[in-house]
């Protein structure tokens, strides 16, 4: 048998600890001497070895305790192993818990560069309307019914949208354009400055549209707000996609009458 400090030392951890496993009758001593001292044998030592590694791997000394208290030596594996899959189960749920919570503050994130701190009440009425739909990796994604006017086809080019949340690159590079576009709003959406942003708005999104122009006016229109009603895409209200139509509809207005001259 040996004594609590060297059990301490050969475990790496501290000797309050050991007293504090036999306070809430976790771990006891095999034998307390007379004089007050404490020696484990090799029942206890394997004893030891077990909680140490239930909480390396998530457990708390509650469950442990609830895990020993509960197992019959005839039964020892199988209460084990219906305890690690619970635990197992447990850490899943936590992983989808923390990767939901990574998706709000990322979205977060990207609305307040996008729109500032004004956006946040819409934001937390949008979140609690996600709280029910699933996570697949990482984010969650758009939902597209059947009633809507799209193919197949279309529906497949739109769900390989970036979604606002997504670590998607193509989303912060988009992000970047409406910022600007945002910050030169109060100007003409007709100005040299303006129209350059409207390029490259343009060609992005068609890039994102995978060339298909008829949808991506279709999902446009799909996505503008009604006259008083909230946006459909958050950030993307009434007021940023009547202005962005301004610069759009110039642009090309310009780019058909430059073909129309070289011709």
């Amino acid at each position: 048998m040996i004594r609590v400090g060297e059990l301490a030392k050969k475990a790496n951890i501290s000797k309050r600890t050991l007293y504090y496993y036999e306070q809430i009758e976790l771990l006891q001593p095999t034998l307390v001497s007379e004089n007050g001292y404490r020696y484990y044998d090799e029942n206890a030592v394997l004893h030891l070895q077990k909680i140490l590694l239930l909480k390396s791997i998530g457990y708390t000394l509650e469950q442990i305790k609830e895990l020993f208290q509960n197992q019959s030596s005839t039964k020892e594996n199988e209460n084990w192993t219906a305890s690690l899959n619970e635990q197992i189960e447990l850490i899943e749920k936590k992983k989808e818990e923390l990767s939901r919570k990574q998706y709000y503050l990322r979205s977060t994130i990207q609305i307040l560069q996008l729109k500032g701190a004004s956006s946040v009440q819409d934001l937390l009425e949008v979140i609690k309307a996600l709280n029910d739909r699933p996570l697949v990796e990482g984010i969650i994604p758009a939902e597209f019914s059947d009633d809507l006017p799209f193919t197949s086809r279309e529906k497949s080019i739109l769900n390989r949208l970036p979604v606002l949340g997504s670590k998607d690159k193509r989303m912060e590079e988009l992000l970047i354009i409406l910022q600007q576009i945002i910050g030169m709003m109060p100007a003409s959406p007709y100005s040299s400055e303006a129209q350059v942003v409207a390029g490259h708005l343009y060609e992005k999104t068609l890039d994102l549209f995978e060339g298909d122009e008829k949808l991506l006016y279709k999902y446009w229109e799909l996505i503008r707000p009604a006259n008083g009603k909230e946006p459909v895409v958050m950030g993307m209200d009434s007021e940023l996609m009547a202005y962005i139509d301004e610069m759009i509809g110039f642009f090309l207005k310009e780019r058909e009458d430059k073909r129309h001259e070289e011709k």
